[in-house]
Order: C-alpha cells, then structure tokens, then sequence
C-alpha cells in the first residue's frame, strides 16, 4: 500500500488536536459566547463546516443537512445547538473525514478535484487537506483560549503531533529549534 502523504498525516493531528482542547473544555466554555469569542459549540459547528466541504471537494460526497443548517451561509453564531449535538456532528464528519484520509497517498494528493469554487481554484487535494489543517489548528487555538478564560491550564498547542512526525520522531521540537 503506498506511503499516506505529509498533508493527511497533518490533518489527522490537526484534528487529533482540536479534539484534545475540546475534552479539555471546561463547562463554561461549553455555554455561550464569552466576550466576543464565539460559544464553544458554534466553533465546533464551523470545523465540522471545513471537515464537510473538505469531504465533498474530495470526494464529491454530500453535505450534511445538520451541519450546513449551523454553520453554513445564513448560520448565526449566536444561536448554534447545544454543544452535544455540535460535538456529536463534529464526530460523525469526523470519522467520514478520517476513513478518507487513510486512503490518501502521493497519486491522490496530487490530484486536481474538479468543480471547486473559485478561491480554490486549479488547487491539490494536497493544498486543501493543508488549508483545512491550518483551518482546524487556529479553531484549535480559539477554543484553547476560551479553555483558557474559564480556568482550563494551557493547553500547549500544538502538542506531540505523532502523524505528521511518525511514530519513531522526537515528540517536541529539538532545543532551538521551535
């Protein structure tokens, strides 16, 4: 079986990642909004947003009515579902996401998905994953922070990131290197 490329090995720590500040999420942080942030649940929604379109550049597949309906154009952030159900979405395009990313090797990361819209075009499913991996890492940091305001210790992001470095690299950054 080829080797699973750099950009599905980075969007699996990315998401690997976000869970890990999600499970951290103190209950505060799982109501509204605090300050300007948005509430935690509505940040859940807008990742399951990226995971969504990132599956259906790729893979043509359908979006998902739940997710579209709180996240997608016309969404408020204000008014997103209880953070169960946004975390119950995340996990179920999630496992989608994650069952694709396996598959994906130098010949498919090289690919040009057709029909992609404009601010993606002629775009590699190797620069979508990445795009949707940086995407995921800043949410990551969002919810780290709003982690952070309710009393959460820090979350040292990025963390280990055992995908993209495998599994015989160093788990931090060589000193001076960071």
């Amino acid at each position: 079986m080829p080797e699973q490329a750099l950009s599905a090995r980075l969007m699996l720590d990315a998401m690997a990642e976000f869970d890990r500040v999600v499970a951290a999420l103190p209950a505060p942080g799982r109501g509204g909004p605090i300050g300007r942030l948005n509430a935690g649940a509505y940040t859940l929604m807008h990742v399951a947003f990226t995971a969504d379109y990132l599956l259906r550049f790729t893979t043509k597949s359908e979006l998902d009515p739940f997710i579209q309906g709180n996240a997608g154009p016309g969404a408020d952030p204000a008014k997103p579902p209880p953070f169960a159900e946004a975390l119950a979405a995340l996990d179920a395009v999630n496992a989608r996401l994650r069952a694709y990313l396996e598959g994906v090797d130098a010949a498919e990361n090289a690919r040009q998905p057709e029909d992609l819209p404009g601010f993606y075009g002629g775009a590699t499913v190797e620069y979508i994953i990445a795009s949707a991996a940086a995407h995921t890492l800043v949410h990551a940091g969002e919810l780290a922070t709003l982690a952070s305001l309710v009393g959460a210790p820090d979350l040292q992001l990025p963390g280990a990131m055992p995908h993209t470095r495998g599994e015989d690299g160093p788990s931090q950054p060589a000193e001076g290197t960071a």
